[in-house]
């Protein structure tokens, strides 16, 4: 009977141990397709949300007209015009209540001695003019040429220089002196009549004794422009 029983025993092992490995799978599979269907399904709401909310859905990266970009972020819009990009900026000194005052221009490259006096020389633009700004300078003719030596700036005027009022003339000096020392390798100018060095006047009311710099005119700068 006890052999009859332990045979009996050894038979059903392997059949329970079946069993039980049997009963597990169907649990994971089932597991695992909840988890596929819970994922379908949040994947399906998200589609339906999107297309109720006019959300279009691309398979692949569209291009954005210009037209269609917020204004600010087109290809077109700039604080500087497309026309000024390749120019590059120089102080230009001008008058306002009788100070000198320095303003920002745009000119082409490159810059040069001859390109900031013509640029000055030019006078105000009617923006400035609106800001009170104006030039001592009378007519562009009475400044004649510039070269540079040695970082010294060399100003040929014509002989009608000495017909601008006095006061103006201290203004019209610095307004040239401020101009062209701001450019590198300039440190000092000096002023010329038919070759001949000439005095010109200082804010102290002396005359100047050679060329003179910027530190000359500094008294008459205002810096709030």
């Amino acid at each position: 009977m006890a052999e009859a029983m332990r045979r009996a025993s050894s038979r059903c092992a392997p059949n329970m141990s079946r069993r039980v490995t049997v009963s597990r799978r169907p649990r994971s599979v089932a597991g695992s397709g909840l988890l596929v269907m819970s994922v379908m399904s949040v994947i399906s709401v998200i589609s339906v949300v999107a297309s109720a909310c006019g959300v279009p859905i691309e398979q692949s990266a569209e291009p954005i007209s210009a037209d269609d970009l917020p204004v600010g972020l087109r290809p077109t819009d700039s604080t500087i015009p497309a026309a000024l990009a390749d120019q590059e900026p120089i102080d230009i000194w001008l008058v306002r209540d009788d100070r000198l005052a320095a303003t920002r221009h745009r000119v082409d490259p490159p810059v040069t001695p001859q390109v900031a006096l013509a640029e000055l020389l030019s006078g105000p633009s009617e923006a400035e003019q609106n800001r009170s700004l104006r030039s001592a300078i009378p007519d562009a003719e009475v400044v004649l040429a510039v070269e540079v030596l040695r970082g010294v700036a060399i100003v040929d005027l014509a002989p009608t220089f000495s017909e601008i009022p006095a006061s103006d003339q201290v203004l019209a000096v610095g307004q040239i002196v401020m101009t062209l020392t701001d450019l590198r390798g300039v440190g000092r100018v000096r002023f010329v009549v038919d070759e001949v060095d000439i005095a010109v006047p200082l804010p102290t009311g002396d005359a100047s004794e050679g060329g003179v710099s910027r530190d000359d005119y500094l008294d008459l700068t205002d810096t709030a422009v």
